[in-house]
């Protein structure tokens, strides 16, 4: 089974460097392109032998895999399971902001509403499972968020988070499960 993992195109919210959870944001011109491009990317990576596109349940998410869909000619599935980090009452907050309040003493240090770092692997782990279960053996297309899609990755070679380095929009990696 592959998974071809698709971080969604670049969002207004992205460009203003805002914390987006799950917010319901735009993808922008560029945005746009960029799933433009994953599409033909996933075309010339293999990704036609893949039987459906499963995304995350958030509007960024869903206006990338329906660029996709529309490309490789493939149905979308929808899941919460693979949303962005839930930024509980920060959401919509600028990353500098959320910087001078939250971050002490060389880590971040959150409000509780936040989805906490054991809660969103927790989630990776499950999405994870779920896809092997619901779809064994079959490549899919996964459009997902930066963070989520890390922790996939980092969940499947069982390493740190910190070893899995950053997605950049429309950016595509692939694990073989």
């Amino acid at each position: 089974m592959k998974l071809f993992i698709v971080r969604h195109g670049e969002t207004d919210a992205n460009q203003q460097r805002i914390l987006q959870g799950h917010m319901a944001s735009h993808l922008t011109d560029n945005g746009w392109e960029q799933a433009r491009c994953a599409a033909n990317s996933l075309v010339d990576r293999g990704a036609s032998s893949c039987s459906t596109i499963v995304s995350s349940d958030l509007k960024r998410a869903m206006d990338t895999a329906g660029v996709i869909a529309g490309v490789l000619h493939l149905p979308v599935n929808s899941t919460s399971l693979l949303r962005e980090r839930d930024w509980g009452t920060s959401t919509g907050m600028p990353i500098a902001e959320a910087r001078e309040r939250y971050y002490r003493d060389g880590r971040w240090q959150f409000p509780e509403s936040t989805e906490t770092e054991e809660q969103i692997q927790d989630r990776a782990r499950r999405c994870l499972a779920m896809l092997a279960e619901q779809y064994a053996g079959q490549d899919l297309v996964v459009v997902t968020h930066g963070q989520l899609a890390r922790y996939m990755i980092a969940a499947h070679f069982n390493c740190p988070l910190s070893e899995v380095t950053h997605m950049v929009n429309g950016e595509i990696r692939v694990l073989s499960i």
